[in-house]
């Protein structure tokens, strides 16, 4: 890729998280990063059957102690429940109250299903192409891959930053 194509598709990843930040008004207390989780534990519970802290982690993409601050937050909200794992008591379950699959299911799959319909001009194919265009911007990211192999740093997805991991 030339350098000149590659400001263009980081230019073109500023506006998509300016729309993510921009997605319906919701209830007070309440921000897009805890949508984010709230899907991610219903989307590994519904694969999976159970989900823990670490599954979360790593489908978001972001540290265990920042997944762990929003669950916390997402726990006072009534929106989720955490449960010792009675097979192996080490671990924390995760699972959604009813309040909270009601935000899963209105804040993320009937919007999402609303704009989709309006996306007819987008193909799944190009999404996918979309999707491996940014995997790969992640994986490559010189900043992210030097931190990580110097100083065992992650970049945190939900604050833009580098963090200790540990």
């Amino acid at each position: 890729m030339q350098a000149d194509s590659l400001k263009r598709v980081l230019d073109i990843c500023f506006l998509a998280k300016r729309i993510v930040e921009t997605l319906p008004e919701l209830p007070q207390h309440m921000k897009p990063r805890h949508i984010h989780v709230l899907d991610a534990v219903e989307s590994v519970c519904r694969q999976q059957g159970v989900c823990r802290v670490s599954d979360v982690s790593e489908k978001l993409r972001i540290t265990a102690p920042s997944v762990t601050r929003l669950i916390q937050e997402l726990e006072k909200l009534g929106l989720l429940e955490k449960q010792t794992d009675r097979e192996d008591g080490r671990f924390t379950l995760l699972e959604l109250t009813e309040a909270g699959t009601e935000c899963v299911k209105r804040y993320v799959m009937d919007f999402q299903e609303e704009w989709a319909g309006k996306l007819g001009n987008v193909t799944d194919k190009q999404a996918e192409e979309m999707i491996c265009i940014v995997e790969e911007l992640w994986r490559t990211m010189p900043r992210r891959s030097a931190a990580k192999k110097e100083s065992g740093e992650t970049f945190d997805t939900e604050g833009g930053k580098a963090q200790k991991d540990g």
